[in-house]
């Protein structure tokens, strides 16, 4: 499933746990900033229209409650085409789902919503990929995310959010190409109209338009690329005026793969130029019209000198670099692409001259009476979402500092390690090992890594004797991971315990206990080689009678069992069963302890 389509069903499903509420129609409205559908297929509405006519609407719109104007009570989120088609069915009332939800969250449902339908136009999906963007900072990746799109759909759909209403009429009515209306979104609006005409009136196809649009702008006196190549090319017409009797006019370039190169390439070399001098850098291809402003600190639209100096360090804060005609390559910078912050802050501004022209009369806004510029005294200035750069380099800062700390303190070097431990092993230790552990520590196995210093913080202040002691008791509890897939001496815990019995020199036998776990593991064969090799045979016969032990044998295996465990006159220590040997499970035998006699 497509991430749009999950988000999308993950929002519909919350609602749709609720009741659906039969709704006054009259009192709803259709928002077109929440959709900004232009148009319909005719008769797949009209096929709508006769269904909810005879039938009524059968799955509920989505709507949200609205106090703004008091001629409705509620505003159409999804389900706009069953609205209007609800109307044109002489509805009264209709199936609604009620939500609150802020200005942006019903935009991206909307989005979303139309998304999985698959019925809009490429201009309609421009002006969704347009209201998300500027709702998302210019963000083009958080975008892609929430519409599940590529960068090169995405950016198709911006560009086409350049088309002026002419050119987007007619794509609508299928007058033209999506290619048609591509190259057209290139030029100047207000050379859009008159060329389109042209373009519908010869019947140009979108190869055709290619090249007559290339013919009508390769003038290479306005070239914004280095022309000097140019001058004794075969391909300027004006190098070669001299051997034609009419001139061609203007030198102009007939290489339109030449042109088209070398003005990517110098637009390209802009980009990355501009990459080192700002945060963030977008193509104006790649941005809606009148979707960033510029950041000015007084003025009708100043931030404040406080402010602006925050927002130079803001993560959408940047320049835009010109790819129009006759401007190819020039980089505008000082542009805030987060306009809803920006308008936040220039009224907070406006508000704090207003306070400020109280005592200080002004004559123009952010000015004093002397003409000098106002300081209205104003709450702390900060960006609204520092650029990566900077934080990197105030991170890399507080680690380096940081890192001296630990260092200095043994204390908060243990603690990191336990959490660390604790970390790499939770999900690894059954509930009845991690609890005890957790509790100690005061934390809960919901810990998310990312509120790991707080544990550590707690850890540190228990001293340095204590953590030592803890973590010897979380390396022990370390041989007790779960082994699910028995993999033993090749699970971590299995390995563990192998190389560690070798390390110290541990010998099973003196950890063995027969005992009922042991009994129940081993089949009925196994216990009575075990009993003969041990020499437990041999004492229950003393103590029960001669072929006692025999008896048990021939009875089942449980009740051998229960003799085994029962029969308190013979000590099992000492013993170790062969299949308990370390060489048996893939470790090594201890060395044979040698006698006194033979140490001597």
């Amino acid at each position: 499933m497509r991430e749009a389509e999950l988000i999308a069903n993950t929002e519909f499903s919350q609602v749709n746990q609720q009741i659906a509420q039969i709704l006054h129609l009259g009192r709803i409205r259709r928002n077109p900033k929440i959709d900004p559908r232009k148009g319909r297929k005719k008769s797949a509405y009209e096929q709508l229209v006769r269904s909810i006519s005879a039938k009524g609407i059968i799955q509920p719109i989505l709507v949200r409650p609205v106090s703004d104007d008091p001629n409705y009570d509620h505003e159409v989120v999804a389900g706009n085409q069953r609205w209007m088609a609800a109307h044109d069915a002489s509805l009264i009332e209709v199936p609604a789902l009620i939500r609150p939800m802020s200005d942006q969250e019903a935009r991206l449902i909307a989005a979303l919503e139309n998304q999985i339908r698959a019925d809009l136009t490429p201009i309609e999906e421009a002006q969704h990929a347009v209201i998300l963007l500027e709702d998302m900072a210019n963000d083009h990746s958080e975008v892609m995310k929430a519409l599940d799109w590529s960068r090169t759909k995405l950016d198709s759909r911006l560009l086409l959010a350049h088309a002026c209403d002419e050119v987007a009429d007619a794509l609508l009515e299928e007058q033209i190409k999506i290619g048609h209306a591509e190259l057209l979104c290139r030029l100047p609006a207000s050379d859009q109209a008159g060329i389109l005409l042209k373009i519908i009136e010869k019947n140009y196809s979108v190869e055709q338009t290619r090249a007559r649009l290339l013919e009508l702008t390769r003038d290479v006196s306005t070239a914004r690329f280095d022309t000097t190549e140019c001058r004794s090319c075969i391909h300027n017409s004006g190098a070669n005026a001299d051997l034609f009797e009419a001139s061609l006019g203007a030198s102009r370039c007939q290489n339109s793969v030449c042109w088209n190169r070398k003005t990517e390439q110098l637009i390209s070399v802009r980009l990355i130029e501009a990459q080192e001098e700002h945060a963030v850098v977008h193509s104006e291809l790649n941005l809606a019209k009148d979707s960033y402003v510029k950041l000015v600190a007084r003025g009708e639209d100043g931030v404040g000198e406080q402010q602006a100096a925050a927002c130079a360090t803001c993560a959408s804060f940047g320049a835009v670099v010109m790819v129009s005609r006759g401007r190819e390559g020039d980089v505008i910078g000082g542009m805030c692409f987060n306009k809803p912050c920006h308008k936040e802050k220039t009224a907070a501004y406006k508000i704090a001259l207003t306070s400020l022209s109280n005592t200080a009369p002004a004559t123009v806004l952010g000015t004093t009476a002397g003409g000098k510029p106002a300081k209205p005294k104003a709450a702390s200035a900060k960006p609204t979402q520092v650029k990566k750069s900077i934080r990197r380099v105030a991170f890399d800062l507080y680690a380096r500092m940081s890192k001296q700390a630990v260092l200095n303190d043994r204390s908060l070097a243990l603690a990191v390690a336990i959490v660390s431990m604790y970390f790499e092993m939770r999900s690894d230790l059954k509930s009845e090992v991690r609890a005890p552990m957790e509790k100690a520590m005061g934390v809960t196995s919901s810990l998310m890594p990312t509120a790991r210093a707080d544990a550590e913080i707690r850890l540190a202040q228990l001293g340095e004797e204590k953590l030592l002691t803890f973590m010897g008791s979380m390396a022990a509890a370390s041989l007790f991971r779960t082994d699910s897939a028995d993999a033993f001496e090749k699970s971590v815990s299995g390995a563990q315990s192998l190389k560690f019995m070798e390390y110290a020199q541990l010998d099973p036998t003196k950890g063995f206990t027969m005992n009922q776990t042991y009994l129940k593991a081993q089949v009925k064969a196994g216990i009575i080689e075990d009993c003969k090799r041990s020499g437990f045979a041999t004492a229950y016969n003393e103590v029960k009678g001669e072929k006692a032990f025999e008896g048990l044998t021939t009875g089942k295996a449980s009740a051998l069992m229960d003799a085994v465990l029962a029969f308190k006159e013979f000590n099992w220590l000492g013993y170790l069963p062969t299949a308990l040997e370390l060489s048996v499970q893939g470790g090594k035998n201890p060395a044979p302890q040698q006698s006194e006699s033979t140490q001597a």
